[in-house]
C-alpha cells in the first residue's frame, strides 16, 4: 500500500477526536471515514491485512483516554506539599514567573504522596528563580480549566499537551539553596549564556527577536512588534520552527557537501546530530519536532542510499508526536505546522516549474499562497484573524531568513569566543530585523491585511481542505464532480445560512466570575453589550474586557460594537466596559438617568467616552431602540430620574430584550424596593428568560416579582465560592416555585441562547460542551448531564 503512515495518521485522528471531541457531527463523519475506508480496503484492494491499519483508531482513543486519565486533583483542588526544582522559567503576559516544576507532592490531609509530577506554577509574588534551583512549597494543586466561555483559551487541552500534571499558585515557596542538575538545566544554562552574549551585542528590541529565533524565548519581545508581525502574518520567524530546523540542516550539508567535499553518508550523519543537539537545546515544540523528523527520514535514506516520500514522512511526523501525546492534536502550533508543509507540497504538485527568474519568483509566490491557504482555517480558529498579506511578506522575510538565522548563530558564538567578533556580526542580523520591521509596515497599510473573520467551525473547516484538495487535483469523474457540489454547498450554507435563511440572533450570558456580561450578536453581524463584568483587585488591561469579553467577541467576527448598555457603575459591571471602550470602536454608551452614585466611576466613564469621542445616551422608563435585525430593546426603569438613589444597585437599568417569539428581561443589581416599583406600576409582563438580579442576592428577586414574570429560564450570574454566597438559597426556592429552570455560570459556565425570528429558543451552556464520549457515556451510566 502506498502512503502507509499517512493512512494510520488519518483514522489514529479520527480516534482521537471521537474520544475528546464535542461536535457529534464531526465523530459521525470521523466513524463514517473509517466505515468507507475498511469497505474500500476489503472490496476494491482485497488485502484483508490492510484492515490492521484500522487498528489505528482505537490506539489513537485509548491513548487519548490514557493521556488525559483522572489524577489526585481531577475532581477538586488538593492542599500539599511539595519538594523538587524548577525545569522551566518563562513569565505570564502580567510579568509573574511562569514556572515548570517537577516534584513529589505530599497530601496535606492524607499524607498520601504522589511522585513525579510536573506542575505549572505562577508565583503571585514574583520571586526570582533559574532552572535546576531545588525548591519547598506549599498550596492548593488544582485542576485544569476546560475553557468556559465558547471561543479562546482551554488550559485543559493546552496544559495536557504540555505534560502537565497540575497547576498551583503557591501559598509559600522557598529556594533550598541546592542545585538539581538535569540534561534540561544544562541546555538551560546554555541559553542563558547565548541570552547574555545577545544583550551584549544587540539593542533590547533586536535582542529580543533574536532570542526568540534561537532559543524559542519570546517573553521580552515588544508587544507592539509581536501585534505587527502577526498582522503581516511572519509570526513564524519568533519561534523555533520547522523552517528554522530545516535551515540549519540546509547550511550543515552545504558546508560539510560542498565546501569540505564530505561524503553524503557522512554529511548525513554529521547534519542529523547537530539538529538533534539543536532540538535539545531549543525545546521540542511540535512544528520542531516534525522538522527533525522528517530531516531525519532525508537523512536516514541518504546513509542507506534510499528515498523518501515527502507525503508519507509528513504523516510520520505527525504520527510520532501524536504517540508521545495525542492532544497535541488540538495545539495550534502542531495543525499550523503540519497544515503549512501540506500546503507548501500541493502547491509544489499544482505550481508549474519556473525556469526563469521571474517564473521562479512565480513559483515561489504560489507555493507560499498555498502554505498560507493551508493555514488560514486554523488561524482563524485559534486567533479569529487572517493575515492577507502574508504571501507579498514572504517574499521578502523567507530569502533574509537564512542569512539571518546564520548570522545570529554566528554572531551569538563569536560573542562567547571573542566579543568584537560577536558585535561585528551582529551587524548584519540589526539591519536585517530593520528590513522586516520595514516590510511588515508597508503590507500592514494595504486595506483589509488583517481581518477579523470569528471562529469557524470545525466542520467547515473540514469541508474548506475538501474543497481545495479537490480542486487541485480534480479529475473529470463522477466522484469529483460530487464531492466538490457537496463541499461548496456545506461552505456557503455554514458562510451564509443564518444571515440569508435562519435569522438567528445570539445571546451570551458570559462567565466573568462574580459579576455581569451579556453580549448579543446579530445575524448580520451586529453586536451590542450589556454590562462587561469586572474586578475591583484587576487593572485596566488585564479585567474580564480584555481577557473575557473581547475574546469572545473577537470569536464571533465581531470589530465593532453598536451599543453598549452599562446598567450601573458597580465594578462588577462596569470595568469590562472600560476596557472595551478603550479598546474596540463604540458608537453609543447607554446609562441610567438617575444621578449616579460612584462619582469616580462616572468621571472616568466620562473622560473613557469623551477620549474615544463616543457618544454617551441616557435612558429612562419608555425610551426604546430597535431595528429589524436587532429586536427591540426597551427601557422599563428608572421611572423618576429625579429621586436620589443610596446606591449604584437602586439606579440599574432594566431593560426589556424582544426578538421573535422570545423575551429577556435584564435586572442589572436592582434591589427589591425598585422592583415592588416596577410592579405598583404595571410595568412587569411575562419574560421568557431572566437575568436575576443582584447575582442571586435575598435582597431582590422577591416571590410576587417572579410569580409576574413567570419565567421559563433564569440565569444567575455569580462566582465560585464568592464572598457573598450568592445566589442566596431563598432565592433558588423562589425561582423553582415559580417553575424556572435555573441556570448558574459558576457551575455550568457560560450561556448561549441562540433566538431564532420564530419558535422557541434554544439554550445551551458550556459545561453541556463534553466530549461526545463522556456525554454518552454518563447517559449509559444514567446519570444527568449537566
Amino acid at each position: 500500500m502506498k502512503r502507509p503512515a499517512l493512512w494510520i495518521l488519518i483514522f489514529m485522528i479520527c480516534g482521537i477526536y471521537c474520544r475528546l471531541g464535542i461536535s457529534l457531527l464531526v465523530c459521525l463523519v470521523c466513524i463514517f471515514l473509517c466505515i468507507v475506508c475498511g469497505s474500500y480496503i476489503v472490496i476494491k484492494i482485497r488485502r484483508k491485512g490492510y484492515l490492521l491499519l484500522l487498528l489505528a483508531f482505537p490506539l489513537g482513543f485509548l491513548l487519548t483516554s490514557y493521556h488525559g486519565a483522572e489524577n489526585f486533583v481531577s475532581a477538586s483542588p488538593v492542599s500539599v506539599t511539595g519538594e523538587g526544582y524548577v525545569a522551566k522559567v518563562e513569565r505570564t503576559s502580567g510579568g509573574y514567573p511562569k514556572l515548570t516544576v517537577c516534584a513529589d507532592l505530599t497530601g496535606t490531609a492524607t499524607g498520601e504522596i504522589h511522585k513525579d509530577q510536573k506542575v505549572y506554577m505562577i508565583d503571585m509574588d514574583r520571586g526570582t528563580f533559574t532552572e535546576g534551583e531545588e525548591i519547598t512549597f506549599s498550596g492548593s494543586a488544582q485542576p485544569f480549566d476546560h475553557g468556559d466561555i465558547f471561543s479562546g483559551y482551554n488550559e485543559y487541552l493546552y496544559l495536557n499537551a504540555e505534560g502537565y500534571d497540575c497547576k498551583m499558585f503557591p501559598e509559600s515557596l522557598e529556594k533550598t539553596g541546592e542545585h538539581h542538575n538535569t540534561a534540561g538545566t544544562i541546555a538551560a544554562a546554555w541559553n542563558h549564556r547565548v541570552k547574555n552574549v545577545l544583550e551584549t551585542i544587540l539593542p533590547q528590541k533586536e535582542r529580543a527577536l533574536a532570542e526568540a529565533m534561537i532559543t524559542g524565548d519570546r517573553d521580552d519581545i515588544d508587544a507592539g512588534i509581536e501585534e505587527l508581525y502577526t498582522q503581516a502574518g511572519v509570526t513564524h520567524i519568533l519561534c523555533i520552527s520547522g523552517l528554522h530546523m530545516s535551515l540549519l540542516a540546509f547550511y550543515i550539508s552545504v558546508i560539510l557537501r560542498r565546501i569540505l567535499h564530505q561524503s553524503q553518508r557522512k554529511t548525513a550523519a554529521v547534519t542529523l546530530c547537530i539538529c538533534m543537539a539543536f532540538l535539545f537545546l531549543t525545546g521540542f515544540s511540535p512544528s520542531s519536532v516534525r522538522a527533525m523528523v522528517m530531516i531525519s527520514l532525508v537523512c536516514l535514506g541518504q546513509i542507506i542510499y534510499q528515498r523518501h516520500e515527502w507525503l508519507n514522512s509528513i504523516a510520520l511526523a505527525a504520527l510520532v508526536i501524536l504517540l508521545v501525546n495525542p492532544f497535541y492534536l488540538w495545539s495550534a502550533g502542531f495543525q499550523l505546522s503540519f497544515l503549512s508543509v501540506l500546503g507548501i507540497y500541493v502547491g509544489s504538485h499544482v505550481i508549474p516549474k519556473g525556469h526563469t527568474w521571474y517564473g521562479k519568483i512565480g513559483e515561489m509566490m504560489g507555493i507560499s499562497f498555498f502554505a498560507a491557504l493551508f493555514g488560514m482555517p486554523v488561524a482563524a480558529y485559534h486567533f479569529y484573524h487572517i493575515s492577507t498579506v502574508s504571501v507579498l511578506a514572504n517574499l521578502v522575510i523567507l530569502p533574509l531568513s537564512g542569512i539571518l538565522l546564520g548570522c545570529t548563530m554566528l554572531a551569538a558564538l563569536c560573542g562567547m569566543i571573542f566579543l568584537p567578533a560577536g558585535v561585528f556580526m551582529a551587524g548584519p542580523v540589526y539591519v536585517i530585523f530593520q528590513i522586516y520591521e520595514k516590510v511588515c509596515q508597508l503590507v500592514t497599510m494595504i486595506p483589509y491585511s488583517y481581518v477579523a473573520v470569528g471562529k469557524p467551525p470545525v466542520i467547515g473547516i473540514l469541508c474548506f481542505y475538501g474543497l481545495v484538495c479537490l480542486i487541485c487535483f480534480y479529475r473529470p469523474q463522477m466522484r469529483f464532480r460530487v464531492g466538490t457540489a457537496v463541499c461548496t454547498a456545506l461552505l456557503l450554507v455554514m458562510l451564509l445560512g443564518n444571515r440569508l435563511l435562519w435569522h438567528r440572533n445570539t445571546l451570551a450570558f458570559l462567565d466573568v466570575g462574580q459579576g455581569d456580561c451579556t453580549v448579543l450578536t446579530t445575524y448580520d453581524h451586529r453586536a451590542i453589550v450589556i454590562d462587561g463584568g469586572g474586578k475591583y483587585n484587576k487593572e485596566l488591561g488585564e479585567n474580564t474586557g480584555t481577557t473575557i469579553l473581547e475574546p469572545y467577541l473577537a470569536s464571533k467576527g465581531v470589530t465593532q460594537i453598536d451599543a453598549v448598555f452599562l446598567s450601573h457603575l458597580d465594578s462588577d459591571h462596569s470595568m469590562g466596559i472600560l476596557e472595551l471602550l478603550n479598546d474596540m470602536p463604540v458608537e453609543g454608551v447607554y446609562v441610567s438617568a438617575m444621578e449616579a452614585v460612584d462619582v469616580q466611576m462616572e468621571e472616568q466613564l466620562q473622560e473613557i467616552v469623551e477620549k474615544n469621542q463616543i457618544s454617551l445616551y441616557t435612558m429612562k422608563h419608555g425610551d426604546m431602540i430597535r431595528s429589524e435585525a436587532f429586536g427591540e430593546m426597551k427601557c422599563l426603569f428608572p421611572i423618576y430620574v429625579d429621586q436620589t438613589a443610596e446606591s449604584e444597585n437602586e439606579r440599574s437599568l432594566v431593560l426589556r430584550y424582544v426578538y421573535g417569539d422570545t423575551s429577556v428581561l435584564f435586572t442589572g443589581d436592582l434591589e427589591a424596593k425598585q422592583e415592588s416599583l416596577l410592579e405598583r406600576n404595571n410595568l412587569i409582563e411575562e419574560t421568557d428568560i431572566l437575568k436575576v438580579s443582584h447575582h442571586g442576592s435575598k435582597t431582590a428577586s422577591t416571590e410576587s416579582f417572579l410569580q409576574a414574570l413567570t419565567p421559563e429560564t433564569a440565569v444567575i450570574s455569580c462566582g465560585t465560592n464568592n464572598l457573598y454566597g450568592h445566589p442566596h438559597q431563598e432565592v433558588l426556592e423562589r425561582l423553582s416555585a415559580c417553575g424556572a429552570e435555573i441556570l448558574r455560570t459558576d457551575e455550568m459556565g457560560s450561556v448561549v441562547v441562540n433566538i431564532p425570528p420564530e419558535g422557541t429558543a434554544e439554550v445551551t451552556t458550556a459545561a453541556e460542551r463534553k466530549p461526545v464520549y463522556e456525554r454518552i457515556k454518563e447517559a449509559m451510566e444514567g446519570t444527568p448531564i449537566p
